[in-house]
């Protein structure tokens, strides 16, 4: 009795700790967007989509004008359809906005992923203030990032039990294209074809609306969004992943092109050997899910702000049993979110070290992602049920091998 009430106490001393940090950077993260204007909403591209005038043109410089705000649009074209109700608003009351709803969709994303790892509340709790506590979930309000706009659509379509209801919500995230190669390309070694279609539906839904307000071509308007990501001033390196590795290692040899197209090239295929990699085996929802989420941000460019998909692999951690696999891999979790973003912070002006930095970096998210496949692939083999594929219908602990 009397040491269950001392482990009672322990607990909610840890709690009370923890909530306090957490909401003390939560009020840090807030005043950060407000002092730095949330400078990566996509608002004014939404507002030049209702007045008609095509935003991947202004960014690819088929234009004289300059528009304030308009930061670069390299996110498919549905996006700025959701997005439209903000373009209604001013900018200081979209960011404001926007500041709120990913503070809520934080909240959601984190009950969303209690229901698919099965965790308790104390369990819950604990990984929604380490998140909150994180530097990615403070740059992601800091810079008005949609991270969390992706997490949630990309959890629901694992926590879907309807086919319909799964592929739509894929469908939704891939607005954000770049957690999209793993995962698409897994469904597809699967053969879930009919879960693809349904999620294709969604972007060439927002393909064909945007049409209607802009006018370019549609072939054209379909490529916009890639030519403005594949520009080799559009995005900021990545934060540890092989693409960026590849491009910076590159670089002094190479033209910035030819550099960029072998990282986009490698990021592909490594992907791909990944996604058929794990095709071969017959892996729960929750499991499958953490490894998509660690191999998108290895694989693909990825900055720091997308890091608060680690709130993936930490569920994962503490619904495990085992300290073998709950230590190293929360460990190497909060590594990420709260060890390397100093060293960033330090280094980032110092071009010596930035390749040096960046190495060390995605070495270390590689050997996360080595040991979770490890860890859950051996799992995989040890169950005895993982010869035999459930039905779709069968809830949380769905196999999709099927």
């Amino acid at each position: 009795m009397r040491k269950a009430w001392e482990f009672r106490s322990i607990r909610l001393i840890a709690l009370v700790l923890l909530s306090i940090a957490a909401l003390i950077s939560l009020a840090t993260g807030i005043r950060h967007a407000i002092e730095y204007r949330c400078h990566d909403l996509q608002w004014m591209g939404t507002l030049l989509v209702w007045r008609h005038i095509d935003p991947w043109q202004q960014a690819l410089g088929h234009s004289q004008y300059h528009f304030a705000h308009l930061v670069t649009p390299n996110y498919l074209h549905l996006l700025y359809l959701i997005l439209l109700p903000l373009g209604f608003l001013s900018f200081e009351s979209a960011e404001i906005l926007w500041t709120a709803s990913s503070i809520c969709l934080s909240v959601v994303c984190i009950l969303m992923l209690r229901r698919l790892f099965n965790l308790d509340r104390f369990q819950t709790i604990v990984a929604l203030c380490l998140l909150w506590m994180s530097s990615p979930f403070r740059v992601v309000l800091e810079v008005g990032q949609m991270s969390f706009f992706e997490l949630f659509f990309l959890t629901g379509a694992y926590l879907a039990t309807s086919t319909v209801v799964a592929g739509l919500s894929f469908g939704f995230s891939l607005a954000k294209y770049s957690f999209s190669p793993v995962a698409a390309l897994l469904f597809l070694f699967r053969g879930r074809l009919r879960f693809l279609l349904y999620a294709a539906v969604v972007p060439v839904v927002g393909l064909l609306g945007v049409w209607l307000f802009v006018r370019t071509p549609l072939l054209r308007l379909a490529v916009e969004p890639f030519a403005v990501s594949a520009s080799p001033t559009s995005i900021s390196p990545g934060f540890a992943d092989l693409m960026t590795l590849t491009e910076q290692a590159l670089r002094s040899h190479v033209a910035a092109i030819h550099a960029r197209q072998c990282a986009y090239a490698l990021g592909l295929f490594g992907s791909a050997a990944y996604a058929f990699l794990l095709s071969r085996f017959q892996l729960s929802r929750a499991a499958e899910f953490t490894l998509i989420s660690i191999a998108s941000l290895f694989f693909v460019q990825h900055l720091s702000y997308d890091y608060v998909f680690l709130a993936v692999p930490l569920c994962f951690a503490l619904s495990q049993k085992s300290l073998k696999i709950k230590v190293p891999l929360i460990g190497g979790v909060l590594t990420f979110w709260f060890i390397l973003p100093i060293f960033e912070r330090k280094w980032q002006n110092d071009p010596n070290v930035h390749v040096g930095q960046l190495a060390i970096d995605c070495l270390l998210l590689a050997a996360l992602l080595a040991f979770a496949t490890r860890q859950v692939i051996t799992a995989a083999g040890r169950s005895p049920e993982a010869d035999e594929p459930e039905p779709e219908t069968s809830g949380r602990t769905l196999k999709t091998a099927s």
